[in-house]
């Protein structure tokens, strides 16, 4: 496929990308020499960003990053001109003639995955973030090495909202299907499964990377442990069979948080017990919520088309009014999985890769939707929402749902169903809405019987410091209210 009177001065010759962001080999005329030519639409919200980027980028150089060389508008398209992109790529140096991913020595591995990461140290310094690296966009050029393909300047309003976080832990994963030949796996209580295959010198490297807890505070802290270890790897690039686990290489980097946990746990319960009478002693605890291990495929880390989420902890929340003989307590409800939706879009998803963050433990991080050019989503949808999966086979009564998101003046809409419903219309109408809200929210509920609840965002809120808009949601916890007896005062507690 040729284009021949695309521009005066670039001819677009192959379409090697199609998608919002089409991605040409193309050819410089004046200069006679091959380039590379990623277009979108100009009046698209992804066009508007990819030329904002282009203007802040183009003064950006590194060695491990395509440099923008020219811009122009193409009839109804916005344009950006880069290098050509190389021939030989890192994802065909590990593909092996039985189809099996190769493994390179942690040495090797290692190089690679520092060369990636001072290109992105850059990229950083410019105030931009990649939205993770992948084999698959990493090419050799002979002159200078690795050099990433994709993301900023050339396709990062794609992947809007791009994190630094998610660029540490996509550096992780790298290193790990380099050195092990497959990503990293998630245990059901939330650490990470390293393969034994990797170095101990290499392996709390990774591990801090991808930790919830205590990632790396930014991409030179990183880099520099990279280059540490470096050197320190054994000359067979080997490993003893009784490495420690990746819970033991967090251990000392989770004490101060766990400290802090439990001090606040303590004092939580004093108040509870000051506030509440005794439970009485036919009481037993509520059962442990079910955690589901969340499955992933892409960045960050690269999740599978439709992901789930492990269940937050289940909790007693503190109690309601009572009457004398009655206990009245409100408490969670486990959930067995919280999954994007997006009917209206085109690939039918909204950030997968973020769903991990939800229940997460930290009020810093949370799924986002994509960041849109107006509050009404530009007018490409009438929203987003996440599906809620309660745990068990049954459905639950459903009185309240609570919210964390640092979004200010956001709306949603609740739906409920007696049945795990994919479609917006299989949902009926809501039970609940919630306008105009303030960051957090608890939203009581007309008691309703829900196997699934639908949080159906309808209105995305201010615009944010940098442009833009979108929901971010952090914890979702949903509640029922449970019954008890209680012995009246002055009375012994019998037990039936």
């Amino acid at each position: 496929m040729t284009d021949t009177d695309s521009n005066e001065r670039y001819e677009r010759r192959e379409l090697l990308q199609p998608g919002a962001v089409e991605t040409w080999s193309g050819l410089d005329r004046t200069l006679n020499r091959p380039v590379t030519i990623r277009r979108a639409a100009a009046d698209s919200e992804i066009g508007q960003r990819l030329r904002l980027q282009a203007k802040a980028l183009a003064r950006v150089e590194h060695h491990g990053l395509l440099h923008i060389l020219d811009t122009y508008d193409d009839a109804d398209h916005f344009a950006i001109v880069t290098e050509q992109l190389p021939t030989r790529m890192l994802a065909d140096d590990l593909a092996s003639s039985g189809g099996d991913t190769r493994r390179l020595a942690a040495t090797e591995a290692i190089r690679i995955v520092i060369a990636v990461t001072e290109a992105l140290a850059v990229l950083h310094s410019a105030g931009f973030a990649h939205g993770g690296v992948d084999a698959d966009y990493i090419g050799w050029r002979p002159e200078v090495g690795w050099v990433i393909l994709n993301g900023p300047p050339t396709d990062d309003a794609v992947t809007i909202p791009a994190t630094r976080r998610a660029d540490l832990a996509s550096v992780a994963v790298l290193a790990h299907r380099l050195i092990a030949g497959a990503a990293p796996q998630r245990r059901p209580d939330g650490t990470w499964e390293l393969d034994p295959v990797v170095p101990d010198v290499v392996a709390p490297v990774l591990t801090r990377a991808i930790s919830a807890s205590d990632p790396w505070p930014d991409v030179p802290s990183m880099l520099l442990a990279l280059r540490s270890v470096v050197d320190e790897l054994p000359a067979n690039n080997g490993t003893s069979a009784d490495r420690r686990s990746v819970w033991q290489a967090e251990r000392h980097w989770l004490a101060p948080v766990g400290v802090l946990v439990a001090a606040a746990a303590t004092l939580v319960g004093v108040a509870v017990i000051i506030e509440r009478p005794p439970a009485p002693a036919s009481d037993t605890s509520p059962p442990p919520a079910i955690t589901v291990p969340v499955a992933a495929t892409q960045p960050i880390i690269t999740v599978a088309p439709r992901a789930t989420v492990t269940a937050a902890p289940q909790t007693t929340l503190p109690a309601l009014p009572v009457p004398t003989t009655t206990e009245v307590r409100r408490t969670s409800i486990p959930l067995e999985s919280i999954t994007d939706f997006d009917p209206a879009g085109d690939d039918r998803i909204e950030h997968p890769e973020r769903l991990i963050f939800i229940n997460d433990g930290d009020p810093t991080t949370g799924w986002s939707t994509a960041r849109y050019r107006t509050r009404d989503f530009g007018g490409l949808k009438d929203g987003v929402g996440l599906i809620v999966v309660l745990a068990g086979d049954e459905p639950h009564r459903v009185e309240r749902v609570v919210i964390d998101s640092v979004t200010v003046g956001w709306s949603f809409e609740l739906y409920a169903s007696r049945e795990r419903n994919r479609t917006l219309i299989d949902w009926g109408s809501p039970v609940a809405n919630a306008q105009d809200i303030t960051g957090s929210t608890a939203l009581d509920v007309p008691a309703a019987d829900a196997a699934a609840l639908l949080v159906w965002i309808t209105d995305l809120g201010d615009e944010l410091p940098n442009g833009g808009h979108r929901v971010t949601v952090s914890r979702i916890e949903v509640a029922t209210t449970i019954s008890a007896p209680q012995a009246p005062p002055g009375t012994d507690a019998v037990t039936p």
